[in-house]
């Protein structure tokens, strides 16, 4: 299936909404029968985007403890010894081809939903 991105930082939105937006964007590709998304979100080099990071791996975390999603994981972790790396390829090979997810790029995700 084809890989999605999504970019929850570029709208030089607040932390709630661009935490809203992934929410309502994660709703609908979910229902669209999509299992893999890419959420870019910056690292913090211009101020917010450090901090909508940290508050996306935090909902993260509490989407997957409520099996909203199955699982996560930020491209600065994007190794060959990280499962789910394995699995969201098994989901989207088109993930093989990212170049950007190899360069273990901290402002961005993935998300298996």
């Amino acid at each position: 299936m084809q890989l999605i991105t999504l970019d929850i930082k570029s709208e030089q939105q607040t932390v709630s909404e661009a935490i809203a937006q992934f929410l309502v964007d994660l709703d609908v590709y979910k229902l669209g029968g999509y299992k893999v998304l890419k959420i870019i979100h910056g690292y913090g080099s211009h101020g917010v985007g450090g901090a909508i990071k940290a508050a996306f791996l935090r909902k993260c975390q509490e989407l997957k403890n409520r099996h909203i999603i199955y699982d996560y994981t930020c491209c600065d972790n994007w190794t060959d010894h990280n499962p789910t790396k394995k699995i969201a390829i098994n989901y989207c090979p088109d993930l093989i081809a990212d170049k950007e997810l190899y360069l273990l790029n901290p402002g961005c995700s993935i998300v298996i939903l």
